[in-house]
């Protein structure tokens, strides 16, 4: 995976991968290659996109673009809706998000957090932009755990959409397990010994299946 990575570094002189290890835990280092990440930025706008997060529709770039304005300085993907915890759900958050680069310099914004609760990863996105009069602006989004009419069907993950409704974005979620934690509530699942490899099995051929959906759409807007 690494050499592939390095190959499509070499074969393209825009993209420009950057390796590092780390013991932090998950959300601290996340927030610690965000930050090296958002550092290198030198265009006018920077974009934070998540690993199982992808956009969907063509000419998102765009769309996102038009939403910025002297007050809006911040557009993108949110907590899901209906979250049993303490994360925000009225702000954009990491995992498909676009920034007027200027402004979030000005900010002196770090990902690092503080907890993994209400302070986790990104949290001083929120607290710094509006407490500097600034405000961002969320993409619709449905959750398919609680509505299965959108193309995912059956499939668990969060579909975006634009203020015209089309889909702009998919968040497969919980990439850093493969997904698998979010099926733990399956009653299969909880066996003893045998629920960890049923997770792993269920969660790999959702993934698989969003994926090849994701690629669908996408050709399809194109």
């Amino acid at each position: 995976e690494l050499s592939q990575l390095s190959e499509i570094e070499a074969n393209n002189s825009n993209i420009r991968v950057n390796f590092r290890c780390t013991d932090a835990p998950p959300s601290y280092a996340h927030g610690e290659a965000l930050d090296i990440l958002i550092e290198l930025v030198d265009t006018e706008y920077l974009v934070v996109l998540d690993s199982d997060c992808v956009f969907l529709m063509k000419g998102w770039d765009n769309y996102m673009i038009s939403k910025l304005n002297d007050e809006v300085k911040v557009i993108g993907t949110t907590y899901t809706v209906n979250q049993a915890s303490k994360k925000y759900n009225d702000f954009p958050a990491q995992f498909a998000v676009m920034f007027e680069t200027k402004v979030y310099r000005k900010l002196r914004i770090s990902c690092m957090p503080q907890n993994q609760s209400d302070k986790d990863t990104c949290w001083e996105w929120r607290e710094k932009y509006l407490s500097n009069n600034y405000s961002g602006e969320v993409l619709k989004q449905i959750n398919t755990r609680h509505d299965k009419t959108t193309v995912f069907g059956k499939i668990i993950c969060v579909v975006f959409y634009t203020d015209r409704n089309e889909i702009i974005a998919s968040h497969f979620g919980r990439g850093s397990s493969g997904g698998e934690y979010k099926y733990s509530t399956k009653f299969i699942a909880k066996l003893p010994i045998l629920g960890k490899y049923i997770r792993r099995h269920i969660a790999n051929k959702e993934k698989k299946d969003w994926i090849i959906k994701c690629k669908k759409i996408i050709d399809k807007s194109n």
